[in-house]
């Protein structure tokens, strides 16, 4: 369900651009798209039956994650990362933040322009071809693709 709904969600993100023309419009229509996939995750069921988001036990989840981040520092517990931040100072973490932040970014801003350029690269031949509405039909080559990689992951697991 979660690979069929993600590739739709997908495929009407890539055909918004035949019905919406104005930016602001489309940018609302994406943020439309995105709350909705992550409502279709956060209620649905994985293969053993629990919920993806919303568990059973709340509690455990955050004490679990609570563990994990405690014990990244230098001792295990609460603790470890307050000494591992004395020892090096604010200001390095402050800089490798703000590092991870402007490569983050950076990251996010190619692959959108990458991924533009393809949807449009592809709409454009469907578009020489006669198609009225060529990015409804790039959306179906999207949504297909991401289905068929959903698949093929799911399986070699």
């Amino acid at each position: 369900m979660q690979a069929a709904a993600g590739s739709a969600l997908i495929g009407a993100g890539v055909a918004l651009n035949d019905y919406v023309k104005s930016p602001v419009g489309r940018a609302l229509g994406y943020g439309g798209l995105i709350l909705g996939g992550a409502g279709v995750i956060a209620f649905s069921e994985d293969a053993t039956g629990k919920n993806y988001i919303f568990g059973e036990d709340s509690t455990l989840v955050f004490d679990q994650i609570c563990q994990d981040i405690g014990d990244l520092g230098i001792t295990p517990g609460p603790d470890s990362d307050a000494q591992y931040l004395n020892e090096r100072g604010p200001l390095v973490t402050w800089l490798l933040l703000a590092v991870f932040v402007v490569a983050f970014v950076a990251l996010v801003y190619i692959s959108v322009r990458v991924d533009m350029m393809v949807m449009k690269k592809l709409a454009g031949f469907f578009a020489q071809r006669g198609v009225k509405r060529p990015f409804s039909y790039a959306g179906m080559v999207y949504a297909a693709s991401v289905y068929a990689l959903f698949e093929l992951d799911n399986r070699k697991k």
